[in-house]
């Protein structure tokens, strides 16, 4: 699958790759590029092959600098409440798309790219990320129902109410990255990080996504509960056969929880 502006390739055994790829504008999300990443995460939700998806922008300079200004600049009112509505909708699939998601945060990552970025399970970034998450500028509020999560209140506090720019060594310090790397070695910190995580059953993968977003606001003993009821459900466990290691006189099981 590609198009001009979102392509889409196999980075290894259940890894998928998809590229913003508008480097001129900085990969600015356009209407169009926004709806094929959607139908692209749908796609990989289903396709038996993806247990892992890497998102990452193309050129060097930015993962993605947020919604295309040109293009909104001939939106009216109420075409802008459309497209609001329309961005709920996809930032949402995005992130609770059943894949894990991790992000190559390549140069910037404002407005729009921030809050896909902190959308995702997973933020490789290198030491010329940039994150800046742009609604107060505007008169405006984003990324309230994600950033909290990643850094705690306070720290998201002050990173939405001010629109300030972090820089990476800051962004991973507070836990807006789960790590940072040299410029040149993102795409492959990225892609280990993914091989690492297909490398494990999808059925376990995906249901730890979705155990770590429902858990959230809810009491301890809940979360406990859930998760072993899952354990005995849909997640139960093949008997484990024990085999003979030979040479040590030990037993190595072949599964185990």
């Amino acid at each position: 699958m590609s198009s001009d502006e979102l392509l889409v390739t196999r980075g290894g055994d259940g890894i998928s790759v998809v590229t913003l790829n508008r480097p001129a504008s900085l990969n600015a999300i356009t209407m169009s590029l926004q709806e094929r990443l959607d139908d692209v995460i749908s796609t990989v939700e289903n396709d038996g092959y993806t247990r892992c998806l890497v998102v990452k922008g193309a050129g060097g300079r930015a993962f993605s600098s947020g919604y295309d200004l040109h293009e909104m600049a001939a939106w009216s009112a109420d075409d802008l409440l459309l497209r609001l509505l329309e961005r709920e909708r996809w930032v949402w699939h995005f992130a609770t798309a059943s894949v894990p998601i991790v992000v190559a945060l390549g140069g910037v990552a404002y407005g729009a790219g921030a809050i896909l970025a902190s959308a995702a399970d997973i933020r490789v970034g290198s030491t010329e990320t940039r994150i800046k998450f742009t609604a107060a500028a505007y008169g405006g509020a984003n990324a309230t129902w994600t950033l909290p999560a990643l850094v705690g209140r306070g720290a998201a506090a002050e990173l939405l109410l001010t629109a300030r720019t972090v820089h990476a060594e800051e962004a991973e310090a507070m836990g807006l990255l789960n790590r940072v790397v040299d410029p040149d070695t993102l795409d492959d910190a990225s892609t280990e990080l993914a091989e690492q995580i297909a490398a494990n059953p999808a059925a376990g993968t995906r249901a730890i996504k979705r155990l770590l977003r429902e858990h959230s606001g809810r009491s301890v003993e809940d979360c406990f509960v859930t998760e072993n009821l899952l354990m005995r459900t849909d997640l139960r466990p093949e008997p484990i056969v024990e085999t003979y290691v030979g040479g040590n006189g030990s037993f190595r099981p072949s599964a185990s929880l």
